[in-house]
C-alpha cells in the first residue's frame, strides 16, 4: 500500500489548513457560551496547578470519600492531561478577571470561561488535523476541506466545543494517533510514529480508558508491515516509546494520590461500572438521549462511506473502523454510556472524525449526481441537528424547575426528555424572545442573585440563548446594541474567513 501524497504540501494546501483552522476557531469563539457544565473537577485541579502548585482539590467536591487520597486530600479521578493542557486558558481567564475587576458573573466566572476557550482551540485543532487526513487519501484540497468542515459544523464537535469537557482533547488526541500511524507507515516518517506514540500517551493523560486505542493501532501496524516482521516490530516500538511515557506518567500520578498504580479514583467509585453491553449498544445507537447518528446524523453517511473505502484500501478502513470499534464497544460496555447531562454521546466525539475522513472520497465524487444530492441533504440535515445545542446550553434548559428531575431512563429512553427534543423546544421559544430583549421590545429580565453551589452562569440564564456576547448583555455588562454589534462581528469574522476559504480552492 502506497499513500498518495508522499511530497511536500502545495503552498495551496497549507493555506486551506491554516483557513480551516481558523474558520473554526473564529465560529466556535463567536458561539460559545462559557459554560463548565458539569467539567468542574478539572477546573479545580487546573486552579490548585496555578494557584498552589498542588494536583488536589481544595474540598471534597462531589462528597465521595472515593476521591480521598492516601494524604487525607480529595483528588479527581481523571487523567491530568485535561487540566494541564487548560492551565494558559485558566491563566487566560485570570488575567481577564484582573483588567475587569473581577466584575463580570459570579466570582471565578471569566476563569471558568476562559478554559472553555481551551475547548474550541482543541475542537478547532481536530478539524485542522481532518483536513490534512483527508488530504492526504484523495489528494484535493476541496473534499478535504469539505470533510474538515462536516466534521466541525455537521457534528456533535460543534456544541462540544462550547463546553469545558475534555471530550474535544480526547479527539484531538486519538485523531492524533490514528493520523500519525497511518502517515508514519505509508511514507516511513519516523516522526509521524512519535507522534501516534504520544497521541496515544495524551489519550491516556486525558482520559484513561482511551488507551484502548494502541491496540487496533498497533495490529494495523503489523497488518500494513505484513509479511516483514522487522518492519512491523520497528514501527510498534517507536509508537510504543512516548505512549509508555503517558504510562508511566498515569502510573507516579496514581501512586502519589491513592497509592496504587492502578488506581485513578475510579476502582473505589460505585458510579464508575460496567453494565449490560447489548443494552449500551442499542443506547449509542438509537436512543433519543445518547444516539451517535440521531446527534450527528452525516456519520450515517460517513459508515457508508467507509465500507466503500474499503473496497479500494482495505488496509485503511481496517484502521479506521477497527479504533472506532474499539471504543465503541468500550462505551457500549460501561454503565454509564450516555455521559448523562450531554447533548448526545459525548464520550464517542472520538470517534467522529473517522467516519468524517471517508467522506472526502464521496466530496471528491459527488459530482451533479443523485450522490451529490444525498452527501447535500445529509450535510444540511446534521448541522441543523446541531443548532439546539449550539443555540441553548443542556446543562441549563435540560434541569430547569418546569422540567424537573427525571430518572436516567427516562432522559435516556423518553424522547420528550432527550436532549434534543428539551434543547430544540428551549431554542424555539429563545430565539424570538432574546430578539425582542435585545431589539428592546421588552425590557430586560431582572437578575435573580445567583445562590448556591452552581459553577457556571447557572440556570437563572436558562431563557438566554448560550453566547458570551449575549450574558454580557444580561449581566449588565454591556448594553443592547454594544452586545449585537459584538455578535455581528464575531460572526462576521468567521464569514469572512470562510469566504477567503472559498476563493482559495477556486484559485
Amino acid at each position: 500500500m502506497t499513500l498518495l501524497h508522499l511530497s511536500p504540501a502545495p503552498p495551496k494546501a497549507r493555506r486551506a489548513a491554516r483557513l480551516v483552522f481558523l474558520f473554526s476557531l473564529c465560529l466556535y469563539g463567536a458561539t460559545t457560551g462559557g459554560s463548565m457544565a458539569t467539567d468542574i473537577m478539572t477546573y479545580e485541579v487546573t486552579k490548585a496547578i496555578v494557584e498552589r502548585g498542588s494536583v488536589a482539590m481544595s474540598y471534597n467536591l462531589f462528597q465521595m470519600d472515593a476521591h480521598r487520597g492516601v494524604d487525607g486530600r480529595y483528588y479527581a479521578p481523571f487523567g491530568i492531561g485535561h487540566a494541564l493542557y487548560s492551565v494558559p486558558f485558566y491563566l487566560l481567564g485570570r488575567t481577564a478577571e484582573r483588567f475587569t475587576g473581577g466584575s463580570v458573573g459570579r466570582l471565578e466566572s471569566l476563569r471558568k470561561g476562559g478554559m472553555t476557550v481551551g475547548s474550541a482551540v482543541a475542537a478547532a485543532a481536530s478539524v485542522w488535523l481532518t483536513f490534512w487526513f483527508s488530504w492526504a487519501l484523495v489528494g484535493r484540497i476541496g473534499p478535504a476541506v469539505m470533510a474538515a468542515l462536516a466534521l466541525g459544523c455537521a457534528t456533535a464537535m460543534w456544541p462540544y466545543a462550547k463546553f469545558g469537557f475534555n471530550a474535544p482533547l480526547a479527539t484531538l488526541c486519538v485523531l492524533a494517533a490514528v493520523y500519525g500511524a497511518w502517515i508514519g507507515a505509508r511514507s516511513n516518517r519516523v516522526w509521524m510514529l512519535v507522534l501516534s506514540g504520544a497521541g496515544i500517551g495524551g489519550a491516556l493523560l486525558v482520559r484513561h480508558e482511551l488507551v484502548l486505542v494502541a491496540l487496533p493501532i498497533a495490529l494495523w501496524l503489523t497488518l500494513e508491515s505484513w509479511p516483514d516482521s522487522r518492519r512491523a516490530v520497528r514501527m510498534v516500538s517507536v509508537v510504543a516509546l512516548p505512549a509508555i511515557v503517558g504510562v508511566v506518567i498515569t502510573g507516579y500520578y496514581n501512586w502519589t494520590r491513592f497509592g496504587n498504580l492502578f488506581d485513578t479514583g475510579y476502582l473505589r467509585d460505585q458510579t464508575a461500572g460496567f453494565g449490560s453491553f447489548w443494552g449500551g449498544v442499542a443506547g449509542l445507537v438509537v436512543s433519543p438521549g445518547g444516539s451517535i447518528f440521531l446527534y450527528s446524523p452525516l456519520l450515517i453517511l460517513g459508515l457508508v462511506a467507509l465500507n466503500e473505502l474499503r473496497k479500494e484500501d482495505r488496509h485503511t478502513a481496517i484502521l479506521l473502523a477497527g479504533v472506532a470499534f474499539t471504543l465503541f464497544c468500550f462505551y457500549a460496555s460501561v454503565e454509564h454510556w450516555d455521559a448523562d447531562r450531554s447533548y448526545g454521546p459525548r464520550y464517542l466525539l472520538p470517534v467522529t472524525p473517522l467516519f468524517c475522513v471517508p467522506l472526502a472520497r464521496w466530496f471528491d465524487r459527488a459530482g451533479a449526481g443523485i450522490r451529490q444530492r444525498v452527501v447535500t441533504a445529509g450535510l444540511a440535515v446534521s448541522i441543523l441537528v446541531q443548532l439546539p445545542g449550539v443555540l441553548v446550553d443542556f446543562s441549563k434548559v435540560g434541569h430547569t424547575p418546569e422540567i424537573g428531575y427525571q430518572t436516567r431512563e427516562v432522559r435516556r429512553w423518553k424522547w420528550s426528555f432527550s436532549a434534543l427534543a428539551l434543547n430544540t423546544r428551549a431554542a424555539v421559544t429563545a430565539v424570538p424572545r432574546n430578539l425582542k430583549y435585545l431589539a428592546g421590545v421588552e425590557p430586560r429580565p431582572s437578575l435573580e442573585p445567583a445562590v448556591g453551589l452552581a459553577r457556571d452562569f447557572s440556570a437563572q440564564f436558562a431563557y438566554s440563548l448560550d453566547f458570551w456576547w449575549i450574558y454580557l448583555y444580561y449581566l449588565g455588562v454591556i448594553p443592547a446594541e454594544v452586545s449585537v454589534i459584538l455578535g455581528l462581528l464575531s460572526l462576521g469574522v468567521a464569514g469572512a474567513v470562510l469566504n477567503q476559504l472559498r476563493k482559495n480552492q477556486g484559485r
